[in-house]
C-alpha cells in the first residue's frame, strides 16, 4: 500500500490538475444550497429505569450542505460537495439518566470535497465517503437512517446493558452491534468507474494507507421492480496509530480487514427483501474476528414504508459476545420533504462477562429537508 500512495496519488492528482486546467469553462458554475432538520424522542427501558431523550437523529442528523459544479467545454464536469451536521444531544450517544451531554452541540464535518467527472468515471479528492461505505446497508424499504434498517446503533448506539443485580456495565448498544459499514467518511481519494450494465466499480485510498473496495449492481425490472447489491474488502492498514517515538515504532493500531456485503430486493406488489452480511478480521485489537448478519422484510405502498427486522452480531464487544435486536419499524411520508418515522426496538445481548438485562426502545420522530 506504500507503493500505491507514493505514486498512484500523485499520478491521480496530476491527471485531475491537467484535465480542469486544459478544458474553459461551458458555463457558469451552479450553485446550491440545502439541508434538513431531524429530531426524535426516545423512549427506553433498560430493565431498571425508564427515562425519555429527546434527540438529534444520528441515522441522519441535522445537517447543511453547499454543492455546486460546472461542465467543462470539453464535456467533463467538475465540482465540490461541502456538507456538515450540526446538533446536539447525538442519538447514537444519549443514555438513559444520563443527560450530561443534553445542551452539548456536536460538530461534524461530513464532506468538503472536490471532484472530476467525465466518461473515464469520477475522481473525488478530500473528505469523502469511503469506497465501501454504505455496502452494508443497501435497503429498498426506505427505512435506512429513520428508525429501521441495519443501522439501528445510531438510535440506539448510548445506551448501557444493565447487570442482573442492576449495576451499570460498560456495555452499550454500540458497542455489542456493529454493522461493519467498512470505515464511513474519510480523507482520502475515491475513484469510481462509469456504471457498465447496472455495476459500477469503485476503490479509494484513505489517511493512514487504508484502503477500501466496493462493487456494486443495480437494476430495474417488471412493473416497479428493483434488485441492488453490494460488496466490500477494506484494510484498514495503519490508520488510529500513533507514532511513540520512545519505542520507535507505532502503537494503539485497530488494524482489520473486511468483507461483505448487502442486497434488497423490491417485488412490484412492494414487498421488500433485504439482507445484510459482514466478517471482519482483527489484526492488532485484542481479540479474533466478528460477525454481523441482519434481514428484513418491508413493504411500500404509495407514502408509506413497513419494515420487521433481525440483526445479529457476534463479538464485536469481546470474543464470545452475542448481541440480538428485534425492530418494527414505519415511515410515512406526510411530503416530499417532510418523513414522519417510528419504530420499535428490543436489545438483548450474552457472553459479555456478566449477565445483562434487555433493553426496549420506542423511537420516533420527523425529518423535514429544505432545497
Amino acid at each position: 500500500m506504500r507503493s500505491i500512495n507514493k505514486y498512484v496519488l500523485p499520478s491521480a492528482v496530476s491527471l485531475i490538475t491537467a484535465m480542469g486546467v486544459a478544458a474553459p469553462a461551458a458555463q457558469a458554475f451552479d450553485f446550491k444550497v440545502s439541508g434538513q432538520v431531524d429530531r426524535a424522542v426516545s423512549v427506553v427501558d433498560n430493565g431498571k429505569n425508564t427515562d425519555v431523550g429527546f434527540v438529534d437523529n444520528t441515522g441522519s442528523n441535522t445537517r447543511f450542505r453547499f454543492t455546486g459544479d460546472q461542465m467543462m467545454s470539453n464535456g467533463m464536469k467538475v465540482g465540490f460537495d461541502y456538507e456538515i451536521g450540526l446538533g446536539n444531544n447525538a442519538s447514537a450517544s444519549w443514555d438513559v439518566k444520563n443527560s450530561g451531554n443534553e445542551q452539548s452541540t456536536f460538530l461534524d464535518n461530513r464532506q468538503a470535497n472536490i471532484y472530476l467527472e467525465g466518461n473515464f468515471g469520477r475522481f473525488t479528492l478530500g473528505k469523502v465517503d469511503g469506497a465501501a461505505n454504505a455496502t452494508s446497508e443497501v435497503d429498498y424499504s426506505g427505512l435506512t437512517y429513520l428508525s429501521g434498517g441495519v443501522d439501528f446503533a445510531d438510535y440506539a448506539g448510548g445506551l448501557s446493558f444493565i447487570s442482573k443485580d442492576g449495576q451499570v456495565t460498560s456495555a452499550k448498544v454500540g458497542k455489542v452491534f456493529n454493522e461493519f459499514d467498512a470505515l464511513s467518511r474519510q480523507n482520502a481519494i475515491r475513484y469510481d468507474s462509469p456504471t457498465f450494465n447496472g455495476t459500477t466499480l469503485s476503490a479509494s485510498v484513505d489517511s493512514g494507507h487504508a484502503y477500501e473496495l466496493a462493487a456494486r449492481y443495480a437494476t430495474d425490472f417488471a412493473r416497479g421492480g428493483k434488485f441492488a447489491v453490494a460488496a466490500d474488502y477494506v484494510d484498514s492498514q495503519n490508520q488510529g496509530e500513533k507514532y511513540d517515538p520512545k519505542k520507535s515504532l507505532y502503537v494503539n493500531g485497530h488494524r482489520f480487514r473486511e468483507m461483505g456485503g448487502s442486497a434488497s430486493l423490491l417485488l412490484p406488489s412492494g414487498i421488500v427483501f433485504t439482507v445484510s452480511g459482514k466478517h471482519r478480521d482483527f489484526v492488532r485489537y485484542g481479540k479474533n474476528s466478528a460477525n454481523n448478519y441482519f434481514a428484513g422484510i418491508g413493504y411500500v405502498k404509495g407514502n408509506n414504508h413497513f419494515q420487521v427486522n433481525y440483526d445479529r452480531t457476534d463479538g464485536a464487544y469481546m470474543d464470545g459476545s452475542k448481541g440480538n435486536q428485534y425492530g418494527l419499524a414505519y415511515r410515512r411520508d406526510w411530503t416530499k420533504s417532510i418523513q414522519l418515522y417510528a419504530s420499535y426496538h428490543l436489545y438483548t445481548a450474552s457472553g459479555l462477562g456478566t449477565g445483562v438485562k434487555d433493553i426496549n426502545q420506542i423511537y420516533t420522530g420527523v425529518r423535514l429537508k429544505f432545497m
